[in-house]
């Protein structure tokens, strides 16, 4: 009787103690980020009016954080700096998860200027049609550069591009920029490459990788833009026009549009910039 006594001691030990600790982990698993765990805080840069450093400090260390800048571009963790390219207001959000739910903040980042720096983009006012090459890729779409932009009509599940060469130094990031305007695309997409094969006529063109884009599967161009590529780009894969080589390099700056209708008004783009971070 005394042994099956203290078994018995020792189960109800044992359940009160898994419950307390289930109790425990509970109350720590729905405790959730507050308003002050997702506020922060940001300061400019004393050289560069255009970069801005982000700081928080949540609570707890281990929950996630995430940044979005307003431009298509994020980050993780506690800390950021972000370079803006473009005047204009941005909606910066913060986030934080944690076991019990999430927080968030928002401010409005606003960006005096265009940053300044030399354009590595040739004629990327569209001046004439001096600099940039077309590039045949199959029929249908057309491009046309003129009264200061390079237009993109047609469809009929044609592509065509252009570009230029460029000569980019080595382990320096690059930031990619252009204004873009549309009524609207029927299953189709625009694209910017910055890579090292030689654009070849009727031939579909991907070094590099996809910088910008809009594509209407992916969820952008199907309706009427206006406004900086880098804000309105959606396209799955794409680096929000950041680049950078390994060493010295002529690369190619690749341009080009195509689907089944460009709208009623085509595709048009200026002020093209290829600028170092």
């Amino acid at each position: 009787m005394k042994i099956v006594n203290i078994k018995y001691m020792a189960f109800i030990l044992l359940a009160v103690f898994a419950f307390s600790a289930c109790s425990s982990d509970e109350e720590t698993l729905t405790n959730p980020p507050t308003d002050s765990d997702a506020a922060f805080t940001y300061t400019v840069d004393s050289e560069n009016p255009n970069k801005i450093y982000f700081t928080a400090s949540p609570s707890v260390e281990t929950w996630y954080e995430h940044w979005s800048f307003g431009d298509n571009s994020a980050a993780e963790g506690s800390s950021a700096e972000k370079i803006y390219y473009v005047k204009g207001d941005y909606e910066v959000r913060y986030k934080v998860f944690g076991e019990g739910g999430t927080a968030e903040s928002v401010q409005i980042i606003s960006i005096a200027e265009d940053i300044v720096g030399a354009n590595l983009a040739e004629n990327g006012t569209f001046d004439d049609n001096s600099v940039w090459q077309i590039l045949p890729i199959s029929g249908g779409a057309e491009v046309s550069i003129g009264n200061g932009k390079a237009t993109w009509t047609g469809g009929s599940w044609g592509n065509v591009g252009i570009f230029q060469p460029v000569q980019v130094k080595g382990n320096t990031p690059y930031q990619i920029q252009m204004d873009i305007s549309g009524s609207g695309m029927t299953d189709g997409w625009f694209e910017v490459y910055v890579g090292t094969a030689v654009p070849v006529n009727g031939q579909d063109y991907s070094s590099g990788g996809i910088l910008l884009g809009l594509n209407t599967w992916d969820g952008c161009g199907n309706e009427p833009f206006d406004g900086p590529l880098a804000l309105l780009s959606c396209s799955v894969g794409s680096t929000n026009g950041l680049f950078e080589y390994a060493e010295d390099t002529e690369a190619y700056l690749v341009i080009r549009s195509g689907g089944a209708n460009l709208g009623s008004e085509g595709i048009s783009i200026d002020n093209v910039t290829i600028r170092e971070q």
